[in-house]
C-alpha cells in the first residue's frame, strides 16, 4: 500500500496541518467526545504520522505544535447510508447506500500533545473545541443599556468573527424582545456572561457543521430544530441480537421518568410603580405524585425606567415580562421529567437535530425526539499489522421528546456584590446636577473603561438618604465629580444604589480637618458659583454652639457660646454667648399668631413656651393705674363721664385679655395671644434708638402708662396736633409752663378762654395788656368795670374810691388802634386740614 493511500472512516483537513507535499503528514486514528445543547463541546483527536519505512523520523516528530493552536481543524466522517439494492421499486425506494456521505466536525484547536512513540509513528493528540470557547478565556466588566438580551447578544459576538445563526422567535408574538434598563457583565468572561443571559430568557445553542465550519445555532423552540439527514432521519430499535441489519440502528434505549418541581413562583419590585402586584406563577407538574413543589424565586423583570429616556420613555410590561420569565423557569425544570438514552453504531447522530424511533417494545416510545447530547467514539484500523487496533463506532446518547419545550437550567448564577464600589458622579457638559423626579443621578465606575463621564456612562441610579416620605425627608443630590459608595439591592450588579459619600484629594471635608474636629454638620455649594450655605454644630468643650449661616448677605444664626465659623476655615475668634441673628441685607421676623418678645428668664426652659405672667401683670398694673386716674380727672370735670380716656381704659382691658388668653383646655392647651399681638417685655427696661426718625403710629389709641415718671426731652421743637380734645389733668402737684425764651399763647380760634381757679388766679409780668376787640369785663364780688365802644361802665353797691396825685378828665379819646388781629400764628382753615390728615404740619392756604 502507498503511502497515505489507506481507505479510512475519518479524515482530517486544516489550513494549519503539517504537509509533506501536498498531503498532510497527520493521519485520524481516533475521535472521542461529545456535544450537548446549551454547553460547550470538546472533542479528542488521535493522530498518527504515518506507518512508513520511507518516512522521515525527523518530520514525524517534529511538528510544531504552537502552529496548531488557535486553528481550525475539520473532521470528516464517512456515512455508509443505510438499505441494498431493491430492483423494481419505485423511485429511490430501491436504492443501496440511502443517505451515504459525510459529517463534518469542525474545531478551534485549543490544546495539542505529543502522546506516544507507536513504532515506526509519533502518535499526537489534539483536543478540539467550538469557536465561542474563545470566549471563556476573558474577563470583563461592562455595562450594557437599553438592549434586549439579544442585542447585547449581538454586541458581545461582534468580537468573534465566526457564524452565528438565531432560529429565534419572541416572547411577545409580533413584538421585539424586551429591553433591559442595565445589564451588567460583572467580572465574568463574555461565555459566562452571555450563557447566564441565555439561561434566564430561554435561549439554548448547539452548533452546526458544514463546509470546514462550525456555526453558533441560537433557538428558543423545539420548532427550530432540523431532521437528521437522510439515514438518520429515522433510526430503528434493534437489540443486540445478532441479526444483520443493513442500516446503523439503536441498540440500547432507555426511557426515564423523573420526579421534578411542579411550579415556579416569581415576585419583583419597581419603585416606580411601587403598589404594583407583578408576582407571577406558572404551575404545570407532571402527571406523578408529589408533583407540586415550588420554586418561589425573586424575578429580575422590574425596570424603572432607569435606562437613557428616562421617566420620559415608555414603562417595560412587568407582568407580561413576568409571566414569560417564570414560564421560561417552569419549563426548564419540567423537561427534565422526561429522558431517554440510548446507544448504538450511529455515526450521524448530531446534538440539535431531531429523528423517529420505531420498533422500540413501548408503544408510547415510537415517536420524534431531539437529540440533547451525543458522545461519539470512533476509532479506526491499525496500519500496522498486529497492532490490535480494530474499527469501532459506539455514540451514547441523550433524547428528549420533540412535543416537551426545552429550555436549559440556570447553571449560572448571577455575581454578587459583596460591598460596595466607588463610583463619580456624571453630568452633560456644562451641568453641575443631573437629575430627574426621583433624585436619581448618572455614574462613572471607576472599573469602567467605555464610560465616557457623561450621561451616558450609566443608567439611572437612586441615591438613599436618611428618609423619604411623601414629599417629605432629606435629600443631598451628589454633584458632578463627586466620589460616592455604592451598594448593590440584594448584592445584584443591576440594581445599583448609591449610599454615601467619601472625601478625596479633589473633594476634601467641608471643615479644615483635623484642627475643626469639633465640627459637625453640612456645607452645601452654589451651583456654578463658591459660596456655601452652612449647617454646623461646634461640640467644643464648654463652648458649644449651633450655627446657621447663608454667605448671600453674610446672613447668620448663632446659637450658645457664639464662635465665628469661617467657611472651610471653621471656628475663628470667640464672640459672645446667647444667640445672634445677623445679615447685611434685609431681616423680616413675623408671626401670624402673635409675638412675644421678652428678656424674662425661664430657667432650662420651664414652663409654657408663650407664659408671661410678669408681662401680662405689669400690663394689667398699668391698666387698673389708667382706671383709676381717668376717674380721678372725670371727678374734676377735666374729662367727660365714661368718655375720653375711659375707652382707652377699656381697650387696654380688652387687649390685655387677648395677650393672656382664656383658660387651658384640650382645644388649647396654649391659651396665650387670642389675637396676633405683638409683646415687647423685660424686667428691667427696654431701650430704642436711632439716628435718624421714630415714628409710633396706632390705629385706635396710643397708651402711656408709666408708675413714675414720663419724661420727654426733644432738641429742637415739642407738637401736639390733636383733632378733638386735649385734656391735661394733674390731680396733686399742679401744672408748669414755662418758656425760656419767646412768648406763651394761648388761643382760642372758635370759642372762648376758661382761666379757673380755687383761690387766685395771678399773673406777673413787667407789662401786662388785655385786648377785647367788642367788649372787656372785669367782675369782681358785685362790683363790674365795663369797657366797649360806647363807653366805660363801672358800679358797685358798696364804696368806690380813687386814689391818684393828679386828676385830669379831659374830653373823649378812643385806644390806639383794633386788636392786633395780625399777630395770629394760627390759620383756621389750615387747622382743620391738619386734623382732617392726622398731619402736624400742612402748607398755609
Amino acid at each position: 500500500m502507498a503511502l497515505f493511500d489507506a481507505p479510512r472512516t475519518l479524515s482530517v483537513s486544516g489550513a494549519a496541518l503539517p504537509m509533506y507535499g501536498d498531503r498532510p503528514i497527520l493521519t485520524p486514528v481516533k475521535l472521542t467526545g461529545g456535544e450537548t445543547i446549551g454547553e460547550l463541546f470538546e472533542y479528542k483527536l488521535e493522530l498518527k504520522t504515518p506507518d512508513a519505512l520511507g518516512f522521515s523520523q525527523s518530520i514525524a516528530a517534529n511538528v510544531k505544535l504552537d502552529k496548531l493552536i488557535g486553528t481550525e481543524v475539520t473532521v470528516t466522517i464517512q456515512l455508509e447510508g443505510k438499505g441494498r439494492f431493491i430492483p423494481g421499486l419505485a423511485g429511490s425506494a430501491g436504492m443501496a447506500n440511502l443517505g451515504a456521505g459525510a459529517r463534518e466536525i469542525t474545531g478551534i484547536v485549543s490544546h495539542a500533545t505529543i502522546v506516544r512513540e507507536d513504532g515506526r509513528s509519533i502518535v499526537y493528540a489534539l483536543t478540539l473545541r467550538p469557536w465561542l470557547w474563545h470566549a471563556t478565556k476573558n474577563c470583563d466588566c461592562r455595562i450594557f443599556q437599553d438592549m434586549s438580551v439579544v442585542e447585547i447578544t449581538d454586541a458581545v459576538l461582534s468580537s468573534y468573527p465566526f457564524p452565528v445563526e438565531k432560529r429565534l422567535t419572541t416572547p411577545r408574538p409580533n413584538k421585539a424582545w424586551p429591553k433591559r434598563d442595565i445589564q451588567r457583565q460583572h467580572l465574568e468572561s463574555d461565555w459566562t456572561f452571555l450563557q447566564r443571559l441565555w439561561e434566564e430568557w430561554g435561549i439554548y445553542y448547539f452548533f452546526e457543521h458544514s463546509e470546514g465550519k462550525h456555526r453558533l445555532v441560537l433557538c428558543d423552540s423545539m420548532g427550530a430544530l432540523k431532521p437528521l439527514g437522510d439515514a438518520y432521519a429515522a433510526l430503528r430499535y434493534e437489540p443486540p441480537t445478532g441479526r444483520r441489519l443493513d442500516e446503523e440502528h439503536i441498540q440500547e434505549f432507555s426511557v426515564s421518568h423523573a420526579l421534578t418541581t411542579g411550579a415556579v413562583t416569581s415576585v419583583d419590585y419597581d419603585y416606580t410603580l411601587p403598589r404594583a402586584d407583578v408576582t407571577v406563577t406558572h404551575e404545570d407538574p407532571r402527571d406523578t405524585g408529589l408533583a407540586h413543589q415550588e420554586h418561589y424565586i425573586w424575578g429580575d423583570y422590574a425596570q424603572p425606567q432607569a435606562g437613557a429616556a428616562g421617566l420620559s420613555g415608555d414603562h417595560n410590561e412587568p407582568r407580561t415580562e413576568a409571566e414569560y420569565l417564570t414560564l421560561v423557569q417552569m419549563e426548564a425544570w419540567r423537561c427534565q421529567g422526561l429522558r431517554a438514552y440510548g446507544k448504538g453504531n450511529l455515526r450521524g447522530v448530531a446534538t440539535g437535530q431531531t429523528f423517529v424511533l420505531s420498533h422500540y417494545p413501548q408503544d408510547a416510545a415510537n415517536r420524534e425526539y431531539a437529540v440533547i447530547a451525543c458522545k461519539l467514539t470512533i476509532e479506526e484500523i491499525g496500519e500496522a499489522s498486529g497492532s490490535g487496533q480494530r474499527y469501532r463506532c459506539e455514540a451514547d446518547f441523550t433524547v428528549q421528546p420533540t412535543n416537551e419545550p426545552f429550555r436549559l437550567l440556570r447553571t449560572i448564577a448571577k455575581p454578587r456584590m459583596a460591598g460596595v464600589e466607588y463610583a463619580v458622579v456624571t453630568c452633560p457638559e456644562n451641568q453641575e446636577i443631573w437629575t430627574d423626579a426621583y433624585g436619581r443621578v448618572k455614574l462613572q465606575f471607576l472599573w469602567d473603561r467605555l464610560g465616557n463621564n457623561d450621561e451616558r456612562s450609566s443608567c439611572w441610579v437612586r441615591v438613599a438618604g436618611a428618609w423619604h416620605g411623601d414629599q417629605f425627608g432629606g435629600i443631598f443630590l451628589p454633584r458632578r465629580g463627586h466620589e460616592v459608595e455604592v451598594a448593590f439591592v440584594n448584592g445584584d450588579p443591576d440594581l445599583p444604589v448609591v449610599v454615601g459619600s467619601a472625601a478625596n484629594a479633589f473633594n476634601m471635608p467641608p471643615f479644615d480637618l483635623p484642627k475643626n474636629q469639633a465640627l459637625a454638620g453640612y456645607r452645601s455649594r452654589e451651583i456654578g458659583g463658591r459660596r456655601a450655605n452652612t449647617l454646623a454644630f461646634d461640640d467644643t468643650n464648654g463652648k458649644i454652639q449651633a450655627h446657621l449661616s447663608s454667605d448671600e448677605g453674610a446672613s447668620q444664626l448663632n446659637l450658645g457660646y457664639i464662635t465665628r465659623i469661617a467657611g472651610n476655615a471653621g471656628r475663628q475668634d470667640e464672640r459672645g454667648r446667647g444667640f445672634e441673628l445677623v445679615t447685611s441685607l434685609w431681616g423680616v421676623v413675623r408671626s401670624a399668631m402673635g409675638m412675644l418678645i421678652t428678656t424674662e428668664g425661664r430657667p432650662d426652659t420651664q414652663g409654657r413656651a408663650k407664659d408671661m405672667g410678669e408681662t401680662v401683670q405689669r400690663l394689667t398694673d398699668a391698666r387698673d393705674a389708667h382706671e383709676r386716674l381717668v376717674e380721678l380727672a372725670q371727678q374734676n370735670l377735666a374729662q367727660d363721664a365714661n368718655g375720653d380716656q375711659s375707652e382707652v381704659a377699656v381697650a387696654l382691658r380688652a387687649q390685655n385679655d387677648a395677650i393672656r388668653g382664656g383658660a387651658t383646655s384640650d382645644n388649647a392647651p396654649f391659651p396665650e395671644f387670642v389675637e396676633p399681638h405683638l409683646t415687647l417685655a423685660s424686667p428691667v427696661g427696654i431701650q430704642t434708638t436711632t439716628a435718624g426718625s421714630t415714628h409710633v403710629a396706632s390705629g385706635e389709641h396710643l397708651a402711656l402708662t408709666t408708675g413714675e415718671h414720663l419724661g420727654i426731652a426733644t432738641g429742637r421743637s415739642l407738637f401736639a396736633t390733636v383733632k378733638e380734645k386735649l385734656r391735661i389733668f394733674v390731680y396733686e402737684a399742679g401744672i408748669k409752663l414755662i418758656a425760656g425764651a419767646g412768648s406763651i399763647d394761648i388761643e382760642s380760634l372758635k370759642d372762648a378762654i376758661n382761666l379757673m381757679a380755687k383761690i387766685r388766679i395771678r399773673q406777673t409780668a413787667t407789662r401786662i395788656e388785655i385786648w377785647a376787640e367788642e367788649e372787656l369785663s372785669l367782675r369782681g364780688g358785685k362790683s363790674f368795670i365795663t369797657l366797649n365802644h360806647s363807653g366805660i361802665t363801672n358800679g358797685t353797691p358798696g364804696q368806690w374810691q380813687s386814689y391818684a396825685a393828679t386828676h385830669q378828665m379831659p374830653g373823649p379819646k378812643s385806644a390806639p388802634g383794633d386788636v392786633p388781629a395780625a399777630e395770629l400764628k394760627v390759620c383756621e382753615l389750615s387747622t382743620v386740614k391738619a386734623a382732617a390728615q392726622h398731619a402736624a404740619i400742612v402748607p398755609l392756604s
